[in-house]
């Protein structure tokens, strides 16, 4: 919740007397940003329990003046193996998230900039439990692919020229279709659950981004 509260004390700077921008400029550039949330944690705490946090690892934007394209990618790869008296127990989990959007900006004094856009989004994701050996292997999955989007509204500071760092909220709406697969009652023709509907993701602004001007 302290991102959101800078950002809205951010906009009452607005009545500050205006100085040239350390970062927008009429010249093309492209910058580069890292989520950095997990190395910082704790660092912003949004206090949204049950609110999705920000899927995204990595941020591409083609900016020039005031606009900026912008592109998004985030996923997990994970799978593991446990080994149990009776067998073992493998996890999967396989997640990918993309994004991309246009954005506006406006400057306030030399080192903060509020930016607002629409995004296009699209992500899927699956997960999977596979138990083997006794009595036989057995094998829980679920899986989603979801396409939608919606606006977004974030600021930044300025620390010089090239460096920048970032937080933002975004408000999302995925039409999802997907899948479960339950075992549960014949292991040899599990039930499978066909899933449809829409899901609505806000996100508040608890991460935090470092941007690099190439």
């Amino acid at each position: 919740m302290r991102a959101l509260l800078v950002l809205f004390l951010f906009c009452g700077t607005t009545a500050l007397p205006a100085q040239e921008s350390l970062w927008l400029s009429d010249s093309s550039a492209r910058e580069l940003g890292l989520n950095i949330t997990a190395t910082l944690a704790g660092f912003f705490n949004s206090g949204g329990q049950g609110l999705p946090a920000d899927p995204y690892m990595f941020s591409l934007k083609f900016s020039r003046s005031n606009q900026a394209l912008r592109l998004g990618i985030g996923g997990r790869f994970q799978q593991r193996t446990e080994f149990l008296s009776f067998g073992n127990r493998t996890v999967s989990n396989r997640q990918l998230e993309l994004r991309g959007g246009y954005e506006w900006r406006q400057a306030f004094g030399a080192r903060f900039t509020l930016f607002w856009g629409l995004d296009l989004a699209g992500r899927y994701r699956a997960e999977s439990v596979r138990l083997s050996g006794f009595p036989q292997d057995i094998t829980v999955s679920s899986g989603e692919i979801g396409i939608g989007g919606g606006p977004v509204l974030g600021m930044m500071f300025h620390l010089s020229p090239r460096v920048s760092f970032s937080t933002g909220s975004f408000l999302y709406a995925f039409y999802v279709s997907g899948r479960e697969e339950d075992p549960a009652d014949n292991p040899a023709q599990p039930t499978i659950n066909k899933l449809r509907g829409v899901d609505i993701s806000p996100v508040l602004p608890s991460s935090l981004y470092v941007i690099f001007k190439l």
